[in-house]
């Protein structure tokens, strides 16, 4: 059995949105969000902007333990948005790499 890499959707207040989980990972992409390292499109790129800029919008950054400034609607809209480019990410990755989401 060949040990995949094993990297995490998930997006981070401010920025980052995918991570190492395992230690194969670790030892060659290290610590941190590592979506530039990545064999990634352009356009998946800019669209892991999008969604992480996105995603800033669901925290009240005035009052951070309060609620989210956003509607269920809004959340569903953005988990589908999520879903889509997991989907992507791991096409454009390959076998090679095992892509889990973490949702909100």
């Amino acid at each position: 059995m060949t040990t995949r890499f094993v990297v995490r959707l998930m997006f981070e207040w401010g920025g980052g949105c995918l991570w190492c989980v395992n230690d194969v990972t670790r030892a060659v992409f290290d610590v941190g969000p590592i979506e530039e390292q990545l064999p990634l499109s352009p356009g998946i790129r800019q669209r892991l902007v999008e969604l992480t800029a996105w995603h800033d919008g669901a925290l009240d950054w005035e009052y951070p333990p309060g609620s989210s400034p956003w509607s269920a609607e809004e959340r569903e809209r953005f988990e589908r948005a999520a879903a889509e480019v997991l989907a992507v990410v791991r096409s454009e990755l390959g076998p090679e790499f095992e892509v889990v989401y973490v949702p909100l």
